[in-house]
């Protein structure tokens, strides 16, 4: 059965009633299993006789929502009051995943709406047990390695997906929730069995509902979706939302390049790399490099490593310990109680280094970790964010979590806490949202940090990059179709403004006279259109700042009338009706009323901001813009032509801020500004 997928749908929620928030009533129509149970006939008659709920009342009386989640919840009610039946929720670490899913299995019960919540790993199935009996549900559990047998009577049932897979589904199922999805929905036993199942061959006209929910919905192959399983999506906040609510502690990322020999690393059909071709780089000598920059970094951090196959993961622990450092390692064969044993000295302090190979991606819930070393490549954007998440929960005394990423995985893939976009269908697919080309990142020189490549000052520490030369774009041919002369002067036009500007070859100011002379007649404007940046959008703001800067250098007085009105002309020229020829100064770019004296400040706003830019999808024009304002705002250089305020302005005379410099006394030390009869100090003037 295939689903039409209606990508990044968005249904009103401005008035929803409390009554409409409830999913609906059992469905008994559903073609179901005959005998689940294998029990008697006379025992499973009685499961219509059984009470469902004793003390509704008492149900979900301890969940406590975030305003988020109200508003996540629903929109996934209104998505179903709509006709939609399934709905992919993306939660990311932190945003309450747990909670979501109880709440919704809270609304259900309330209803008499039986429930089938899917997991594929058994620490999820006692996660959810534990957290269902809080809010006044006892489940049954399908599941082979459970204490006890399964009771399908129970108005709710977590299940392991590889034990349904063997057995028949349980009857009368009104909500189906799948806890990540990005791997639960991918078993056969989901879309082959669970969908047509309870939601029959029309889905619309059934009564079951389906949830998938995920904080990693990206799948590593481009021909794999989820427009097959889910009609609609509903986004939580994003990690960097989080962080800046408080949710998540701050992330700090440090990289290493040229480990690794990139070339040696086949993919598989899975879209990631080969385990024989991770093993091949992953040597001795790499994890030594490991351990290594971990004692230099964070030493006293409590941390967690994930490599790629187990000789790797035995050699990492092995060197911790030649070292003095207490770590213990759990692959997939490790048993459950040896398992239990381990996360709970971990968990304690006693076992300071948890090292795994593929153990601690899902299900591993402990906020005391302090550092994630990423020993290992991969090309799964899911794996990432997956590994990543497990060092972003709150704990008592912690400020931020490091991450050291030895496999060059951020550059490759994008920060872990940025907006990805989510569609629901494969990159492949013409109905896929395109995405913005991930913003490149270097390290910095002084402090190892990760930052934007384009930053030319570091917003963790300060260190200012030398500055780098124009780069350029190629001139693209232009586009109006004109006869062979008028060719030849449009090809000059266009290369006089480009050498003009990124060459410095003409003076600019000449262009109109020059043209005239030489052909008799004035610019065409529309000529001039993208002769420059050749119609970069996605740097137009940055472009635009960069522009009028060059042209007011061109410019002896900047304030006078004729000069605006050319630097208006010269702006529509390059951008055409996308021109804003309003000039901001580097503190107004920053966010500021007016230029501060403190440089700490600005650097704390300049590192906020480029925090926020650098995890969103379309941030790097912001990111090029702030990296121009920081460096003006770190050339307090006072000289002719500059503008500055005046630290002891006279009251009378502030409404004059910001000033220019005419003219320097550098014996005196004093300056003399336009607008104004005496000189002033130096001392008293900051750069704008």
């Amino acid at each position: 059965m295939q689903l039409k997928a209606i990508t990044d749908k968005v249904v009103s929620t401005d008035k929803i009633s409390r009554q409409s928030l409830l999913v609906g009533y059992p469905n008994s129509s559903n073609p179901v299993s005959k005998n689940p149970t294998g029990e008697p006939p006379h025992q499973r008659n009685a499961l219509k006789q059984t009470p469902i709920v004793t003390d509704s009342a008492a149900l979900g009386a301890a969940i406590s929502l975030r305003d988020y989640q109200k508003l996540a919840i629903a929109q996934v009610y209104a998505f179903f009051r709509t006709g939609i039946k399934s709905v992919l929720l993306y939660a990311p670490t932190g945003a309450g995943k747990t909670v979501l899913a109880a709440k919704m299995i809270v609304d259900a019960v309330k209803k008499g709406r039986r429930v089938l919540f899917l997991v594929h790993r058994a620490k999820l199935v006692k996660q959810t047990v534990q957290t269902l009996r809080k809010q006044g549900i006892e489940p049954s559990v399908i599941w082979a390695g459970w204490h006890s047998s399964p009771d399908y009577s129970k108005i709710v049932l977590v299940a392991m997906v590889q034990t349904l897979q063997n057995r028949e589904l349980p009857p009368d199922i009104g909500l189906v929730i799948a806890d990540e999805v990005h791997t639960t929905a991918f078993y056969k036993l989901y879309s082959e069995k669970v969908v047509p199942t309870y939601g029959g061959t029309i889905l619309a006209l059934s009564k079951c509902f389906f949830v998938g929910l995920s904080a990693s919905p990206w799948r590593t192959k481009a021909t794999e979706g989820y427009c097959h399983l889910f009609q609609a999506i509903v986004r939580a906040p994003y990690p960097q939302e989080l962080i800046d609510m408080g949710y998540l502690v701050r992330s700090r990322q440090f990289g290493y390049d040229g480990l690794i020999d990139f070339k040696k690393l086949d993919t598989g059909g899975n879209g990631d790399f080969t385990l024989k071709s991770m093993e091949s780089v992953c040597t001795p000598v790499y994890n030594s490099e490991v351990v290594k920059r971990y004692v230099e970094v964070c030493p006293e951090r409590k941390a967690i490593v994930f490599t790629a196959g187990v000789k790797q993961a035995l050699d990492i622990t092995a060197q911790f310990h030649a070292r003095g450092i207490t770590a213990e390692c759990i692959i997939e064969a490790t048993p459950e109680k040896e398992r239990d044993a381990i996360f709970e000295r971990f968990h304690h302090g006693s076992t300071h280094i948890l090292i795994s190979v593929n153990v601690l991606c899902e299900g591993f819930d402990e906020p005391t970790v302090e550092a994630v070393l990423l020993a290992r490549p991969t090309k799964s954007r899911a794996l990432l964010v997956q590994m990543c998440g497990r060092g972003l929960r709150l704990s008592q005394g912690k400020s931020d979590c490091y991450f050291l990423d030895f496999a060059e995985n951020f550059k490759r893939l994008g920060l872990h806490t940025k907006r990805f976009a989510t569609p629901l269908c494969p990159r492949g697919s013409s109905q896929a949202v395109k995405e913005e080309e991930e913003i490149e990142l270097k390290t910095c020189p002084n402090c190892g940090e990760l930052i934007p490549a384009m930053l030319g000052v570091c917003p963790k520490c300060g260190y200012v990059f030398p500055k780098k030369a124009k780069n350029p774009p190629p001139p693209r041919p232009f586009g109006e179709i004109l006869s062979p002369e008028q060719e030849k002067q449009a090809k000059y036009l266009r290369k006089y403004f480009y050498n003009a500007y990124w060459k410095e070859k003409k003076e600019i100011l000449n262009c109109d006279t020059d043209f005239s002379k030489r052909f008799g007649y004035q610019i065409p404007n529309s000529w001039c259109i993208d002769a420059i940046f050749q119609g970069n959008s996605n740097l137009m703001l940055y472009h635009q700042q960069l522009y009028l800067r060059f042209l007011r250098q061109q410019c002896s007085n900047q304030d006078d009338l004729s000069t605006k009105e050319w630097i208006k002309l010269m702006m529509y020229r390059e951008f055409g009706d996308q021109s804003n020829p309003v000039y901001r100064a580097w503190w107004e770019i920053l966010g500021l009323s007016r230029p501060l004296k403190d440089v700490e400040q600005i650097k704390l706003i300049y590192r906020n901001q480029c925090e926020y830019y650098a995890n969103t999808t379309y941030g790097r024009d912001m990111l090029e813009l702030l990296s121009l304002a920081m460096c003006e705002a770190l050339d307090r250089t006072i000289k002719p032509g500059v503008v500055v305020t005046w630290s002891n302005c006279p009251g009378y005379l502030e409404w004059m801020q910001p000033f220019k410099v005419k003219s320097i006394d550098h014996g005196m030390e004093q300056a003399e500004l336009e607008g104004l009869r005496d000189s002033v100090p130096i001392s008293q003037l900051l750069a704008a």
